[in-house]
């Protein structure tokens, strides 16, 4: 008697975790190992009475400004990454333009005035870079102090770029994956604020009246789980 066989195919959704392996980047050295920095400049030159002279603080990889100050030092730096340095004098006219945290470098204009080459430095900020704060893929923070009454406290999200990811009413985030830092804030306002938006940098948020917290680094990693069809093939 001849025997028939049959195949049979079963396909199985094999829910699988992937963790992914990472190459570690030849580092550069570290010239600031602090969120607050200062700086030497060169003999001054000759500048007429009415002149000013900012400093600035510029994303050496997009061209934005981050910080601005009138003294030769900058404050409160979030990200670590490679800076430009730059000074800029002018005449005191109201003809400069683009002298704005968040806006280009290539936009800065004046009437009368000057800009130096920039002093390019590495800043790299204390962190918990290689240590896990979260694991799973929705965390919740406690705040230190009670949010102003009257107004609205939000509590963002962002990456080390400062590109707002998530915005809550209250300090939950969630659908977090990966290894990956981020910073969170809280931001307390009335009346209207701008660009308090998905997608938007934490730099260029406006307002009449709002107060934003300093930012907390943490840490997640989470594998993030992907499904894989397996074709199974029996004879009988």
């Amino acid at each position: 008697m001849k025997k028939t066989h049959k195949i049979f195919q079963i396909v199985i959704i094999v829910c699988m975790i992937i963790t992914s392996s990472f190459v570690a980047k030849a580092q550069m050295s570290c010239d600031y190992n602090s969120p607050n920095i200062a700086f030497n400049i060169g003999t001054p030159g000759t500048f007429p009475n009415n002149s000013l002279t900012s400093y600035i603080l510029v994303d050496h990889a997009t061209g934005i400004i981050a910080k601005i100050s009138s003294t030769q030092s900058f404050t409160g730096i979030v990200q670590p990454k490679l800076y430009g340095i730059y000074a800029f004098s002018y005449v005191n006219d109201n003809t400069v333009t683009g002298l704005t945290v968040g806006g280009a470098l290539s936009n800065l204009t004046a009437a009368c005035g000057d800009l130096s080459n920039p002093l390019i430095v590495n800043v790299c900020l204390p962190s918990n870079s290689g240590d896990c704060d979260y694991t799973t893929s929705s965390i919740t923070l406690k705040t230190v102090t009670t949010p102003p009454v009257g107004g609205t406290t939000q509590y963002i999200l962002t990456n080390l770029s400062g590109i707002i990811l998530q915005i809550t009413s209250t300090p939950t985030f969630t659908g977090l994956w990966g290894s990956q830092s981020y910073n969170v804030y809280a931001v307390s306002y009335t009346g209207i604020i701008s660009n308090l938006t998905v997608g938007s940098n934490f730099n260029t948020i406006t307002g009449s009246c709002y107060d934003l917290s300093n930012p907390l680094l943490i840490t997640v990693c989470v594998c993030k789980p992907i499904c894989l069809i397996i074709t199974v093939t029996k004879i009988k």
